[in-house]
């Protein structure tokens, strides 16, 4: 049975569109993107209430979903290689914004609904599909070519070379934005591009240094108004370097118009988006998933494609999932559909059978080699015999995967490497290079968040409320607010006492 039903009256369409993270795929560790996948409705037929486009992570094979990149060489060394490639400098990054791009216009209709999601640099890549419709528009079908898509991406990626404040004034920065803002214009209006809006763009760990080399930096991915709901799951514990969070901006002074609007309309008439974005604890892969086989529980991971499903049906999306592979996450279908309320967990849910939070060691250089002749298998989730309240307090004990202490061989020298970032500094903008030095994130100050709290889940707490074997407490890395110290930025713990908005 695939819930929540609809009524005669109901006939748009729902096209969901699923971009995983860098190097994964449908495998024997999937993330919450194939997790999400697995339990939605399907259908190729042209007027099925629903159809769902996968794509696999930067740095996976492209073959078998898109006839452009299939070049008859997936399992050969030049595709090992070229994926290899891709998966450290991202040389393929248009084509997976366009591959399902072409596939939105050859089958949306007026009326349909558009649902976006995706982790990690495919987050940042749900992104950038959401703001390349918003840029040129939705081509008709007629205009979806490979090369008339790639001709609209081009116009789009010119974004980025658009002057930053720390390289030109806002005088010249204004005049090189107006004179792109016209190139959009003209752009729709000759190839008759629709504006369409996105229902729903929902992320796991969204972060934009999809190359080695530097972090993309394209139009509408920090706000966009054709984005009716926006939500994100960001980790507390990810400290890499090349792993900073990119959070939603949301309405800012500064904030570029929509491209639909007057130059000096800043405050588009559009409705504004509903943005909610909540930390999780763990590292990058224990929000998004990838980082144990299929079939493990405990996972972090759990508690965080649960909430995202919860705020799809919270949101009248227009999805339709299967109810038997929503419990077998552990939701019971009665609580989504009809009415998605949550209520708060019982207050026994942080305090009694507190445990031990589960710790995984570095395996070392002998089983790293191994797996690369033999890999272990998973297995099928089982549905659970909990509730999902005691789901969530046994997920939230399971161990975090920080790569940066299983694997230092791949990331530590990094943190030691000189970052440009811009900084406001003596009264203006300037590029400073900086050392990570495996600092934790930063939560933007108060001032900049929706709602004007931090928005953390509740199975933080209970987390918080643990101990590791040694006797340790677990503390989020995550600090708040700017500064040019890491130690000078306010600490979690403090942070606590008045600014945390605890959510479900």
């Amino acid at each position: 049975m695939f819930i929540p039903e609809r009524s005669a009256k109901e006939t748009f369409r729902t096209f969901v569109i699923l971009l995983d993270g860098t190097g994964d795929s449908v495998d024997e560790d999937v993330t919450n993107i194939v997790l999400l996948k697995n339990m939605l409705l399907d259908s190729e037929k042209e007027d099925s209430e629903q159809m769902v486009f996968y794509q696999p992570g930067i740095g996976s094979s492209m073959t078998g979903f898109d006839e452009q990149f299939d070049d008859g060489k997936a399992h050969s060394w030049k595709s090992w290689l070229h994926r290899t490639w891709d998966q450290a400098f991202a040389s393929g990054f248009s084509d997976h914004v366009i591959a399902p791009y072409r596939w939105l216009a050859h089958r949306y209709r007026d009326g349909d609904r558009i649902c976006i999601f995706g982790f990690s640099r495919g987050a940042y890549t749900a992104r950038v599909l959401a703001g390349m419709i918003t840029a040129v528009g939705l081509l008709p079908k007629g205009r979806a070519s490979p090369a008339e898509a790639q001709a609209a991406y081009n116009l789009y990626d010119n974004f980025a070379d658009l002057p930053t404040a720390s390289a030109a004034s806002k005088e010249q920065r204004d005049a090189k934005w107006s004179a792109l803002r016209s190139d959009f214009q003209e752009f729709k209006a000759k190839n008759k591009s629709r504006e369409v809006p996105i229902e729903f763009l929902g992320v796991w760990d969204t972060v934009n240094s999809v190359g080695y080399k530097r972090a993309i930096r394209l139009g509408f991915t920090r706000t966009n108004d054709s984005v009716v709901t926006f939500r994100h799951a960001i980790a507390l514990d990810e400290h890499r370097v090349k792993f900073k969070q990119n959070n939603w901006s949301g309405p800012a002074k500064d904030k570029i118009p929509n491209p639909g609007f007057k130059t000096n309309d800043i405050q588009s008439s559009k409705p504004k988006t509903d943005v909610e974005e909540v930390w999780f604890a763990g590292c990058h892969c224990d929000i998004g998933g990838g980082s144990v086989l299929n079939g493990t529980r405990p996972n972090l991971a759990h508690i965080s494609l649960r909430w995202m499903i919860r705020e799809c049906f919270a949101k009248n999306t227009g999805m339709l999932f299967d109810s038997k592979g929503i419990e077998v996450i552990g939701i019971d279908p009665s609580s989504l559909y009809p009415g998605a309320k949550r209520s708060p967990p019982n207050p026994s849910f942080f305090t009694s059978g507190v445990g031990q939070i589960a710790v995984v060691e570095p395996e070392g250089w002998g089983p790293y080699l191994k797996s690369w002749i033999w890999s272990k298998k998973g297995t099928a989730l089982e549905p659970p015999n909990k509730s999902e309240d005691q789901l969530d307090a046994a997920d939230a004990l399971a161990p975090a995967y920080d790569q940066l202490a299983l694997k230092p061989h791949k990331w530590a020298l990094m943190e030691q490497m000189g970052v440009t970032k811009e900084r406001f500094k003596d009264g203006k903008w300037q590029e400073v290079s900086e050392k990570n030095l495996s600092h934790g994130r930063t939560i933007p100050p108060l001032e900049e968040l929706h709602g004007g709290k931090i928005k953390v889940h509740w199975t933080v707490r209970r987390r918080m409320e643990s101990t590791f074997k040694n006797g340790e407490a677990y503390v989020p890395l995550a600090r708040v607010g700017y500064a040019e110290n890491f130690d000078n930025k306010i600490h979690f713990t403090e942070a606590m006492k008045k600014s945390v908005e605890w959510v479900a």
